[in-house]
């Protein structure tokens, strides 16, 4: 009896002593991988990150399209957002998003080759109307940019990506019309200004500018340059990159008035379809490009020339 008493009291021994070497596995500590800290030998913790590419495999049957990243976008496809010129073929006018090249062209680029995208063979565009960017409802993209400001309004109805341009808004006129010179808002006050339906645009004439004349309002900004051209208003409200380009390219003797400053200030995002997990995915590469300025090199790249303008007081 005196020997069984001693090897039970032994076997308690060791199986105390494995059951301490087992680690204690505390709520909270287990999760999706790349989200959570794993404890090494010496105690010190390390942190694991999830990649845009982690996360685009881990969510890889929410694509339009398997293997294949959908990307919608504006035709025409104007610069400075996109560069390159057209591709015989090709639906889209003025220039062709899978060159990669202007603004966004560069970013979708970025994007798609840290998500796991070989660009362009694994990138597909397909052209999408401003206001259908972010009406609610199915998609048929995994996700749109063509310089569409976060509002809260349209979070409603889509959801947004981070911040992968923050804007400001601009006046774009023709030499001698009667704001050319304004340096001021309250110098705007009795012009006549046009800015293309449903954008930030109008919402800086109406609110902001508040003048005295109704806006007019367009579809698109050819009619709103041939409006200008033709005296029939006085300037145009767009972001202020596509200003320069306007006063350079679209505009008889354009000039960029002047850009509204901090009270206008806005970003542009993506927008994907309510509850896409592909937000998540996009958001690490725009933080990736962030962190090793990869998203500031693509700026000075293509918009560096296309942000100097005064301040309209």
């Amino acid at each position: 009896m005196r020997k069984l008493l001693i090897i039970v009291s032994a076997m308690a021994l060791v199986l105390a002593a494995c059951a301490e070497d087992e680690p204690t596995i505390e709520p909270g500590e287990t999760g999706v991988t790349g989200a959570t800290a794993a404890t090494g030998p010496t105690g010190e913790t390390a942190d694991v990150t999830e990649t845009a590419a982690d996360c685009a495999a881990a969510n890889q049957d929410a694509f339009e399209t398997p293997g294949t990243l959908t990307v919608g976008t504006g035709n025409p496809a104007f610069p400075p957002w996109w560069e390159g010129g057209t591709v015989e073929g090709s639906e889209f006018e003025f220039n062709e998003p899978s060159l990669g090249q202007g603004y966004e062209g560069a970013v979708v680029a970025e994007v798609a080759a840290r998500m796991g995208f070989a660009f362009p063979d694994e990138v597909t565009f397909v052209p999408v109307g401003f206001n259908k960017s972010f009406a609610p409802g199915p998609k048929p993209f995994d996700f749109v940019l063509q310089q569409i400001s976060y509002k809260p309004e349209r979070d409603e109805a889509v959801d947004f990506s981070e911040s992968y341009y923050n804007v400001n808004q601009a006046l774009v006129s023709r030499e001698g019309s009667p704001v050319a010179g304004a340096t001021t808002i309250e110098e705007l006050k009795d012009a006549k200004l046009g800015a293309p339906i449903g954008t930030t645009s109008l919402d800086v004439i109406t609110d902001l500018v508040q003048p005295t004349q109704e806006p007019a309002v367009y579809d698109d900004l050819a009619q709103a340059v041939t409006d200008l051209d033709n005296g029939d208003i006085d300037g145009i409200v767009v972001d202020l990159p596509t200003a320069f380009f306007m006063a350079a390219v679209q505009i008889k003797k354009g000039v960029v008035v002047g850009q509204f400053g901090a009270e206008s200030d806005e970003y542009f995002a993506m927008a994907f379809e309510t509850g896409s997990p592909l937000v998540a995915c996009v958001n690490l590469a725009l933080q990736e490009m962030k962190a090793d300025g990869a998203l500031d090199a693509i700026e000075q790249q293509w918009l560096a020339d296309k942000t100097n303008a005064p301040v309209l007081g």
